[in-house]
């Protein structure tokens, strides 16, 4: 028997001394409590950007509802995506969301359309059950039913990416549809934009200009924050802004818009705005990396048999 203890007390120690030959000495948030191991992608550390319903702890929201300012197209777009009007950003606007059929709905997120029945938003913005409708302008759809990514990462917001397939269709020859990049498509140093409402109770909207960030650009950066060293940014993200440009808590499902090169006039949806470390500051903003959803965008059209051709240049 003691043998045998003194065989246990030599495994233990042996484990301990391992396990310290393998430490490296982070701050406390950048390590996992449930393995122990660095955090190298940001779960827990980042913000994810979307709308609160309420400021205070015990407020609830109750029968309320946002009004955005828009204004009806006076001119018909030309044939295809990416074609702007007088309005900004026409084929993007609001998310709503009511908990029961009977409630006033209220704003939840953005988003764009990319087809005369679809929209698309991230994921991130329909964690809540309920009902959830889309409004451009005065007119609104609800959502008959919603696609989000198989591989959806609540903790991280990894492939934050969802379709919304509504019950009816808007008139697009009023508001046009969104291009999407092709697949594989690198959009570094495009000066692209977004639209933000800098507070999340705030109806107006204002255009950020949001240059590309290259992906060691950003990784840099955001290694300089709380995500620290070890922060491995995941392929289904893009970055861009910094220098004070940014997006924040409310809105998410936003689209960053680039121009086409070499197609002047016409415009595509590089991203989704998702997540950062703070607002305004000079780290980039986190943005769903759209060119890397394409495929996948183009295989669930398909398969509830609507046209891809809508939202392609």
């Amino acid at each position: 028997m003691a043998k045998i203890f003194k065989f246990l007390l030599c495994l233990m120690f042996l484990v301990k001394f391992s396990q310290a030959k393998n430490c490296t000495c982070v701050p406390f948030y950048q390590c996992s409590d449930d393995e122990s191991e660095i955090i190298s992608d940001g779960r827990g550390l980042i913000e994810v950007r979307k709308s609160r319903q309420c400021d205070g702890v015990f407020e609830v929201c109750c029968n309320s509802t946002m009004a955005t300012s828009t204004t009806t197209a006076p001119t018909k777009p030309p044939k295809g995506c990416g074609f702007q009007n007088p309005d900004i950003f026409p084929w993007s606007s609001s998310l709503l969301y009511k908990q029961y059929p009977n409630f006033v709905p209220s704003y939840k997120c953005r988003i764009s359309l990319i087809h005369e029945r679809v929209a698309i938003t991230a994921a991130h913005c329909l964690q809540e059950k309920g009902y959830y409708q889309v409004r451009i302008s005065s007119a609104i759809r609800s959502v008959a039913h919603m696609v989000l990514h198989p591989h959806f990462k609540l903790a991280t917001l990894q492939n934050d990416i969802a379709l919304l397939f509504l019950n009816k269709p808007f008139k697009v020859e009023k508001i046009g549809t969104v291009c999407i990049p092709p697949p594989g498509s690198v959009l570094d140093n495009l000066n692209c934009s977004s639209a933000t409402a800098m507070k999340e109770n705030q109806t107006s909207l204002k255009v950020v200009r949001l240059p590309m960030v290259s992906r060691d650009s950003c990784v840099g950066s955001l290694r300089q924050s709380r995500l620290g060293e070890f922060f491995q940014l995941h392929q289904s993200f893009v970055c861009a802004g910094g220098n004070d440009e940014d997006t924040c808590g409310g809105d998410g499902g936003s689209p960053l818009i680039c121009p086409i090169p070499g197609l002047p006039g016409r415009y595509q949806q590089a991203g989704i705005v998702s997540w950062g470390i703070g607002c305004g500051g000079n780290l980039p903003g986190v943005y769903v990396n759209l060119a890397y959803f394409r495929e996948w965008i183009d295989e669930v059209m398909t398969q509830n048999k609507f046209d891809i051709n809508s939202y392609r240049f």
